[in-house]
């Protein structure tokens, strides 16, 4: 499968990413290998894969409640904070 790139065009406007054709041109190529090897993958027999076995369950932790304040000495290291929040600039506007 061939991602051109229109395709990549319409993607990075979604993600909010400015490229330069250089670069949709690149992307566009690399992507294309990427997608080329999960379509290789499809035909690797299901008879190969009988032999692995499950993977081993995660462990759990205790999920013990504790304070999720970040503590006097962020807060005091953070250039400004207010009533136990960080205060950031406004990145996205409402216009």
């Amino acid at each position: 499968m061939k991602l051109d790139r229109d395709l990549v065009r319409k993607v990075a406007r979604l993600a909010a990413l400015e490229l330069s054709p250089g670069e949709e041109e690149e992307l566009s190529g690399q992507l294309t290998r990427i997608v080329e090897h999960f379509e290789a993958l499809r035909e690797v027999p299901d008879a190969l894969l009988a032999g692995a076995g499950d993977a081993p369950p995660t462990p759990l932790r205790r999920d013990d409640s504790r304070d999720g304040s970040p503590g006097a000495l962020v807060a005091g290291n953070a250039p400004e904070f207010s009533h136990g929040h960080f205060v950031v600039p406004r990145v996205v506007s409402r216009d």
